[in-house]
């Protein structure tokens, strides 16, 4: 009998949800409901259908809640392990870096947003990036954002900026021809380019960047489908209201 593949993930899980204001005093950003599926089910069933098999989740706020939620679902049926940041919240680059080494065994990973619903077809993606040869691919869309990825024309990462405080970061400094697209708050990476890197509080982005100056990091754009980011409470309630089946 042949092993299984193994399709590994990262849910970023652990944030505190400052934005989504009293709904997240009590319980984790994770767990509010649309339509009566949490977050986390949702983005763990979006998972499984897309064929991944072993998913790594961060928590630090309201970290037991979430353990267990896991627990009470009987691992919906797949191998799914927990990074612990109860001690610190490590942000969305430290988060990947303390969980590097539940992937010994990966790799791909895909790094996926608890907060962000969307039907992006990621079994299509993870093949693509599979046979490519780029190190890291960000998934991306032609979307209003304060903060814009800067790549050139044929998608490579050269720089960031952030459209409210002027603040800009480049790469190399060799293009002034790019276009600038925003993040999805997805990405695949092959997670042996951060070996050099050590577990801090940090930025995903200013990972990005760095790794940008020696490695081939991609911006995939990809406008289909639908795409939220769960943030603000009235992104909740649109989305309810939208999608009636997740």
């Amino acid at each position: 009998m042949m092993q299984e593949t193994r399709k590994s993930a990262l849910i970023l899980a652990a944030g505190i949800g400052s934005r989504l204001k009293e709904l997240t005093i009590s319980k984790p950003k994770a767990l509010i409901e649309i339509n009566g599926k949490t977050l986390l089910e949702i983005a763990i069933n979006n998972l499984i259908i897309n064929g991944f098999n072993h998913i790594v989740i961060n928590v630090h706020h309201h970290a037991n809640q979430i353990i267990d939620f896991v627990n009470i679902h009987n691992f919906f049926g797949i191998e799914i392990e927990i990074s612990n940041e109860s001690d610190m919240l490590l942000d969305t680059g430290g988060a990947l870096l303390k969980a590097l080494p539940l992937f010994s065994q990966s790799e791909i990973v895909l790094v996926h947003n608890v907060d962000i619903v969307s039907n992006i077809n990621l079994k299509v993606v993870f093949k693509s990036f599979q046979n490519d040869t780029s190190d890291a691919l960000l998934l991306c869309r032609n979307r209003e954002s304060s903060r814009k990825f800067m790549c050139t024309k044929d998608q490579t990462l050269i720089g960031w900026r952030n459209k409210i405080t002027g603040e800009k970061k480049m790469i190399k400094g060799k293009a002034n021809d790019y276009q600038e697209v925003s993040f999805s708050g997805i990405y695949f990476i092959r997670p042996q380019i951060l070996s050099n890197f050590k577990i801090e509080k940090c930025s995903i982005i200013d990972i990005f960047l760095k790794l940008a100056e020696n490695h081939c990091i991609k911006c995939e754009v990809d406008d289909d489908g639908y795409w939220f980011d769960l943030g603000k409470k009235e992104d909740l309630k649109q989305i309810s209201q939208m999608i009636t089946t997740l």
